[in-house]
């Protein structure tokens, strides 16, 4: 589903037209261009600093892993194409990877949508999409040779459908991948050169040493809150991809490497949005296997005695639901209110809420895909967090609210 609220729109610093690696390739005013290189080398450049350069704004921040990310409508150009989004991930404030992703299914398609009032909405006809993504590729490709000399050729992520061929170049210990997915998406990638040797690939947790952290994150408030903290945050931007952006969240949590977009392209996302639970929970099961991790269903019937010995080991929950938009305001609305009353009070302040919810009417076309995190049983309440930023990181649902809008699937990571 497409996040409703908050949909970012930033204007940020920089020449209409970009250039690569140092000073002396600089045109007039290098101050304020993008620099595509950490500015004081990968081992010692603060990732925090560096997002402030790029104008990333804060995604998401836990105690094992950082990320910044902006999404871009319009009037940037980066090495003669313009990027849709620009992330930076880091451990630690140590910079791990940039990636700049270009013409792309999801993204596209709804800049093209937004432009285009009397467009067909689902956009079956991918042809305009298809060239987009060959066209920034032939550019990128073409403008960054100019610079670093002819590429080669590496293998570069997991194995199967996730396995890419990127482009690489090279430079003073960055490398430089490019990759095309035809019809899915046109990528630039900035690491460490020692990383893209490894090809994408990390060390592997433990499974006892993924409990136990799990475990860690367990937090257990005054006031009854059973809440699973450092989830990382992934921000599915101005389009449907919700369920790849839920996936990419709880495998990262559970010590998978995942990447938002190729996941919508494992998962079959369609153009602009819209997944398969199914197909997405086929592929990611794929993605956890290779690092240990399996992933189980659990039952649909949101018992909270029953959810919460998940939470209580830290293992958040997918949640396939129905989205009901003023049911949805005002989850967003009471969580002040929330937090500043005793359970007691809280509870019969819920009383007309749950009354409400056996008149909310389920919505086939509002189909949404979140997370459990927490559970309260003092209040019959569930913890909630969307894909939809740092401002929905956390809500709180009454048990029977959820009811009304769960669509029965359910689904676990686990060590």
């Amino acid at each position: 589903m497409l996040r409703r609220t908050w949909i970012l729109h930033c204007s940020i610093p920089l020449l209409l037209s970009l250039h690569l690696l140092g000073e002396e390739v600089f045109e007039k005013k290098p101050e304020s261009l993008l620099p595509l290189t950490p500015p004081s080398g990968w081992e010692n450049t603060s990732a925090r600093e560096w997002a402030k350069l790029l104008s990333l704004p804060l995604e998401s921040e836990t105690k094992y892993q950082s990320s910044f990310r902006v999404y871009i409508d319009q009037g940037v150009e980066l090495l003669g194409a313009r990027p849709k989004s620009i992330s930076l991930i880091a451990n630690e404030d140590h910079p791990d990877q940039l990636t700049i992703m270009f013409a792309n299914k999801g993204d596209s398609a709804s800049t093209y949508l937004r432009a285009n009032a009397t467009a067909n909405a689902s956009l079956k006809d991918i042809t305009e999409i298809k060239r987009l993504i060959q066209t920034d590729y032939d550019v990128l490709k073409k403008n960054i040779s100019e610079q670093l000399g002819k590429p080669s050729t590496q293998g570069f992520g997991e194995s199967g459908k996730a396995r890419e061929f990127p482009l690489r170049w090279d430079y003073q210990g960055t490398a430089f991948l490019l990759t095309e997915r035809p019809g899915e998406f046109c990528v630039l990638r900035v690491l460490p050169s020692y990383s893209a040797d490894q090809g994408g690939k990390t060390s592997r947790i433990s499974d006892s040493a993924m409990r136990e952290r799990m475990k860690n994150n367990v937090v257990h408030r005054p006031n009854g809150d059973v809440i699973i903290e450092n989830i990382p945050m992934v921000d599915q931007g101005p389009k449907g991809f919700c369920v790849p952006a839920t996936y990419t969240r709880v495998l990262l949590y559970a010590g998978v490497p995942a990447d938002l977009y190729l996941l919508a392209l494992l998962g079959r996302t369609d153009v602009g949005g819209g997944t398969s639970t199914l197909a997405m929970e086929n592929s990611a099961r794929a993605l956890a296997a290779s690092y240990g991790r399996s992933i189980t269903s659990v039952s649909p019937s949101l018992d909270l005695a029953k959810l919460e010995t998940y939470f209580e080991k830290g293992i958040p929950l997918t949640w396939a639901m129905l989205v009901d938009e003023k049911l949805d305001r005002d989850l967003s609305s009471r969580l002040r209110q929330r937090t500043e009353s005793d359970p007691e009070a809280w509870s019969k302040a819920l009383i007309e809420k749950r009354k409400a919810a056996r008149s909310i009417k389920k919505n086939q076309n509002n189909g949404h895909v979140c997370l459990l995190i927490g559970s309260n049983r003092k209040t019959g309440e569930l913890a909630t967090s969307d894909s939809w930023g740092p401002e929905f990181t956390e809500r709180w649902i009454t048990i029977e609210e959820a009811r009304a809008i769960s669509q029965g699937d359910l689904g676990a990571i686990v060590p």
